[in-house]
């Protein structure tokens, strides 16, 4: 055995008892080969047969995932062999023919597995069966179908009033599309915004930070992500109610949202905090700028019905590539330069430095 599959075998061995007991398939190869080294019991359950004896990423044209033509993967695009080239694959519906012909539709995961230096040792898959899920969407559009040709049906048994009929029709689908449209367009925006500020929530916000961080990874540049808490908000809601704390909330997002350019993005994070994805910026100045700003924004006493209530806030700094390269990182970092920030006193920015902590702007 060599030493890559002796470290294989070490990360995976402890944990065997337990990933036969998880309710999806578990399928672990080591690399560079792509020999099977682990295929649990449910990965046997769902795909109808034991273990895969395959000793090369080559043997995995054998596997029964066909696209919807009906032919097979090429090896190289499983997710297992994706994942033994470093790839992460994440919600990936694979259709498979298991070996007595049935097809199915998997939602497969697959990661790298490696060493504590980096070193590539294998990869993971993991998968259940989403077929009940198709089968189901199937069976309402069968049942949507046949309540058409039923209303067809009837349409041609009434001749005389077929073109009434057809108007009618035509108005009232018209009119339910657009209710569908509609409410569609509502269920998303409510789905993805803050009820009370209307801004972008942390569903959406993370989204496109993701993008965000993609497409700078492409192209080369810069971004900046900023978290704010409002100082001393909980005294607000305490002294003068939530109605006069949602009032502030409200003002304060106008504010914040008006200091920032049209292709920034502003998004309520929960409670009083707040988080701003600045993309394309040419240097870490430019997002102490942006930070000053918002601060700024902040001076004027905010106006509630019979008070004038002065409030600051503290902000944090991340910036892509500089002080990390995944959204996650870089929402941990600005979210701790952010609560140094806090500490340090109120109406400061602090950005954060590898080399030192942080570097604080008032």
């Amino acid at each position: 055995m060599s030493i890559d599959q002796q470290a294989l075998v070490e990360k995976v061995e402890p944990l065997r008892f337990l990933l036969e007991q998880v309710p999806m398939g578990l399928v672990v190869a080591e690399a560079p080969s792509g020999r099977i080294v682990v295929f649990n019991e449910e990965a046997t359950r769902i795909l109808g047969h034991p273990i895969i004896e395959a000793e090369s990423q080559s043997e995995y044209v054998n596997y029964g995932a066909i696209h919807i033509d009906g032919t097979p993967y090429d090896p190289a695009e499983h997710p297992l062999a994706r994942a033994l080239a470093g790839e992460d694959v994440r919600d990936q519906v694979v259709r498979y023919r298991r070996s007595d012909g049935q097809v199915i539709r998997l939602s497969a995961n697959a990661s790298p597995i490696r060493s504590a230096s980096g070193h590539l040792l294998g990869a993971a898959t993991t998968f259940i069966d989403v077929s009940e899920r198709y089968l189901l969407e199937e069976r309402v559009r069968s049942r949507l179908e046949r309540m058409v040709e039923e209303r067809s049906v009837e349409a041609s048994q009434r001749a005389s009033e077929l073109d009434r009929l057809n108007a009618s029709l035509r108005a009232i689908s018209d009119g339910l599309e657009e209710k569908v449209r509609q409410r569609t367009a509502e269920l998303a925006y409510q789905a993805q915004h803050d009820a009370l500020t209307k801004l972008p929530n942390r569903v959406l916000f993370e989204e496109r930070l993701e993008r965000a961080v993609a497409s700078a990874e492409r192209y080369g540049r810069k971004l900046a992500v900023l978290f704010i808490d409002l100082d001393g908000f909980k005294a607000i809601n305490d002294g003068f109610g939530h109605d006069a704390g949602d009032r502030v909330l409200t003002q304060a997002a106008r504010r914040l949202r008006a200091a920032l350019r049209r292709s920034d993005t502003l998004a309520r994070y929960g409670g009083d905090e707040f988080i701003v994805l600045v993309s394309e910026i040419r240097e870490s100045n430019d997002a102490c700028e942006v930070g000053s700003a918002l601060l700024s924004s902040l001076v004027e006493p905010f106006e509630i019905p019979g008070h004038r209530i002065v409030l600051t806030a503290s902000i944090g700094v991340s910036v892509y590539p500089d002080d990390a390269l995944d959204a996650s990182r870089l929402k941990r970092l600005a979210d701790a330069a952010m609560y140094r920030a806090k500490d340090a006193g109120t109406n400061r920015l602090e950005v954060h430095r590898e080399h030192d902590g942080t570097l604080a702007f008032e």
